[in-house]
């Protein structure tokens, strides 16, 4: 009987089998048992892959009463997305964003490391042949010997091209299947099936679009169940059955993408989605059993308690118990920001998972609190990877570029007089009632408003209403939004579309009273019983009125500010900045898609005119040069962006007002407005970081705009996206830059529809230099409203050299 007939003619049977493969999950990485089917993972690891086995429920075989060591952190060069695998001799693999792939030992240090051509954000999985298999943004699955890091083979993923795609990451971990096959997710619309001997493709699995879900294997069958980035219904499906020969068996649509990967348990498919529920299929038959809705959507995959009870965290911020039955909340653990960290299960039934607010929580059985330590003490401090439990330890990454370890049990025990733990049942949010509660640029929510801040920043504040103790789901009525400042400044209000965040950015500054402080009042009215469909909320009755009221000291630039060079013609020496690192964690669906994505992005900023408080500068796509984590400019850039420059004292305010369309990872952007607003120290380096925030109708966004209105993203009154965000802000290798040698003679040409400059006698290879125009509004001094990156044509002189820029 084949494995697709087997699946439709009975069910029973493959709940057994299912039942089996959970059985394994635990045993699976070791000697498997005649009665429990397995698949070929590194002998007596203790979590060979993402979440841990074939059928990914997260479960671990150590106990909290194993722990052993003391914490460490190693430290790489940029954000860590990936989760990390572990090895039966304790060595940690894990990727970052800075493109290499780390072998660590038992005690932190490194044993080999290996450079890849683009970020690393999908697990590992180790066999039993001495291998390590890993994916990388630069389109290729590596074969390594898990002991040395030499290659084994290497194979390539197909140019997105063929399918339409825009990139072709590996970014869906890596699974294996019961004879030895590796399956492999990838951005180009193909799931992978590997032959781990050679490297060579056995099928390819078309998807309507990219694909981050990991699929669970079910041993005994060999099928596969993952799911896929696709938004909407009308444009396919996005949770599906594989047969082990490729073939399709079922499939499902839900209202978002379902980035998670599956958990297999007694006949049931359990994964979460985008638009914010998760569900229970059946595995046979792909019928759905139930679904429970959360507050946010659902990037975490779900864990298994040995109980039978649910774990599945969501974006709300709350990690969730349900009822494996039905799907009914049987406990809820509330935390203050986002958890996409999936959990994992030791074999007492505790519950570790990582959260967006730099803490990795441990919950009891029931839901309770055993212990928490804060890893990372600083901004950017979420902890999105997923939790890995080795022998002795408790093994995550972080944003912050580290990979922690931290013993089991460790703040009850050594740990106890450690100021970063705590075992205080209390769930860290306000105990009742509605706030606004202050809301930095990297997402944190604050339990006071800042005592200070720059008069060029904006600021944000985010709706929490708790009732009886738990976190409850309501809105902000964008059209009751009401601000008074005193001194009276001039702000824009801007309401995020999904009602959970206001965002007050001043036109130019606030002012500050004589005595250097501002008061500042926000009010508005939030509704609650809120009508659904998948996250888009409508109706709703009133549930009160919020409040924030904040009196800071205003800071309007330093006494010692940086001297900041002056173009005032050119080819005068210029100051350049590099901007790098973007976090956009608001809305907080920004970070679930692109997370990684803009951990990657590099621009640079150089001044074009500036006079002694206004000017206008150019800011370009970058990148990391080719075998070095070095940035340098991007010749091919779509994103070309001019802006109006604002300084005084340090204080330096980069916009545009008028509207600009960016290319930025192969999707065009249309701003309505766009705004860094940053506190340049006497070295020229924003330390605290560039606070970015913008705007842009959903309407106006090609192809994705119809899905962030589906997503319920946008504001229903003005059809509005808003975001927050900050980055990296610093002098790039010194600060000042002068105009190349070998521009040559430059003609301009100007017609009805288009300008065009001609070089004569260039030297400047046009691959190797990214060339714009830019026009200035002669009698305004701002930039004219145009895409320059996407309409701008280049042309060479058949030697290669610049032609003409168009």
């Amino acid at each position: 009987m084949n494995s697709r007939s087997f699946v439709r003619r009975s069910a029973g049977l493959v709940a057994l089998a299912l039942l089996g493969a959970q059985a394994c999950s635990s045993s699976e990485a070791g000697s498997p048992t005649p009665t429990a089917p397995s698949v070929p993972l590194e002998a007596k690891s203790p979590w060979p892959k993402f979440r841990g086995g074939a059928a990914q429920q997260g479960q671990g075989r150590a106990s909290a009463k194993d722990g052993a060591g003391a914490p460490w952190a190693y430290k790489t060069d940029k954000g860590i997305f990936s989760s990390p695998v572990i090895a039966a001799d304790g060595t940690i693999y894990i990727g970052s964003a800075d493109r290499t792939f780390y072998a660590l030992a038992a005690d932190g240090t490194l044993s080999w490391k290996l450079l890849t051509g683009e970020i690393i954000d999908s697990s590992a999985l180790l066999d039993d042949r001495g291998r390590v298999y890993v994916g990388s943004g630069d389109g290729k699955l590596r074969a390594l010997d898990a002991r040395s890091g030499s290659p084994v083979w290497t194979m390539s993923a197909d140019d997105p091209s063929v399918n339409k795609a825009f990139i072709n990451w590996f970014e869906g971990n890596v699974a294996i299947g019961p004879e030895g096959t590796l399956y492999v997710p990838n951005d180009n619309f193909f799931v992978y099936a590997i032959d781990r001997d050679t490297g060579s493709v056995d099928w390819r699995f078309k998807m309507p679009d990219q694909t981050w879900s990991l699929p669970a294997v079910d041993a005994a069958s060999g099928n596969l169940y993952i799911g896929n980035n696709n938004l909407l219904p009308l444009l396919g499906k996005n949770t599906f059955a594989i047969g082990p020969d490729g073939s399709a068996l079922w499939r499902q649509a839900s209202l978002g993408t379902v980035a998670a990967s599956p958990m297999l348990a007694s006949g049931r498919v359990i994964v979460g989605g985008f638009d914010g529920y998760v569900r229970a299929y059946d595995a046979a038959s792909g019928d759905v059993l139930w679904q429970t809705g959360t507050r946010d959507h659902v990037y975490a995959s779900a864990a298994l308690l040995p109980n039978g009870l649910i774990v599945a965290p969501s974006c709300d911020g709350t990690i969730y118990a349900l009822d494996p039955t039905n799907g009914a909340v049987k406990w809820a653990f509330d935390t203050r920001e986002p958890v996409r960290s999936s959990p994992a299960v030791d074999a007492d039934g505790n519950v570790y998972v990582g959260t967006g607010e730099g803490r990795l929580y441990v919950l009891n059985p029931d839901g309770t609190l055993r212990w928490t330590m804060r890893l990372i003490d600083e901004d950017r401090n979420d902890l999105n990877s997923s939790p890995a439990l080795g022998a002795d330890a408790v093994v995550l990454g972080g944003e912050s570029g580290e990979v922690f370890r931290v013993p089991y049990d460790y703040c009850l025990k050594d740990g106890k007089s450690d100021a970063r733990c705590s075992s205080d049942p209390t769930e860290p949010l306000p105990a009742e009632g509605a706030h606004l509660l202050s809301t930095t640029a990297f997402g944190a929510l604050l339990d006071a408003p800042p005592s200070s801040i720059d008069a060029n920043q904006s600021l944000a504040f985010t709706l929490t209403v708790r009732d009886k103790g738990d976190s409850r789901l309501a809105i902000l009525d964008a059209s009751s939004v009401k601000v008074t400042i005193d001194p009276p400044s001039d702000v824009t209000i801007d309401v995020a579309g999904d009602g959970k965040f206001v965002v007050l950015t001043p036109k130019k500054s606030f002012s500050a009273g004589a005595d250097g402080h501002v008061t500042i009042d926000v009010s508005a009215s939030y509704l609650v019983d809120l009508d659904r469909v998948g996250l888009k909320l409508s109706g709703g009755k009133p549930g009160g009125t919020v409040t924030a009221h904040l009196t800071p000291m205003v800071t309007e630039g330093a006494l010692a500010s940086f001297p900041l060079p002056k173009p005032q013609k050119p080819g005068d020496p210029s100051a350049v900045w590099e901007i790098a690192r973007l976090s956009l964690p608001l809305p907080t669906i920004l970070p679930s898609y692109n997370q990684i994505g803009f951990d990657s992005l590099h621009y640079l900023v150089g001044l074009v005119e500036m006079g002694d408080s206004a000017g206008v500068a150019w800011m370009v796509g970058a990148k990391l040069a080719d075998g070095e984590n070095k940035t340098v400019i991007d010749p091919a850039t779509k994103a070309v962006m001019p802006l109006e420059v604002a300084y005084d004292k340090g204080l330096m305010t980069l916009k545009n007002e008028a509207g600009l369309s960016v290319e930025v990872m192969n999707a065009v952007i249309p701003f309505q407005s766009f705004r860094i607003g940053a506190n340049l120290g006497a070295d020229g380096n924003a330390a605290s970081g560039a606070r970015l925030n913008g705007t842009t109708v959903c309407a106006k966004v090609p192809t994705y705009g119809q899905f962030l209105e589906q997503l319920g993203l946008c504001n229903p009154q003005t059809d509005v996206l808003a975001v927050v965000g900050a980055s990296y802000l610093r002098p790039y290798e010194g600060g000042t830059a002068t105009a190349p040698s070998g521009v040559g003679t430059v003609a301009f040409d100007a017609t009805k529809g288009a300008v065009t400059a001609t070089f004569s006698g260039s030297t400047l290879k046009l691959a190797a230099h990214a060339v714009g125009l830019l026009l200035i509004d002669s009698a305004t001094g701002k930039p004219v409203t145009l895409s320059y990156g996407i309409d701008t044509v280049r042309t060479a002189a058949s030697d290669g050299t610049l032609a003409s820029v168009k």
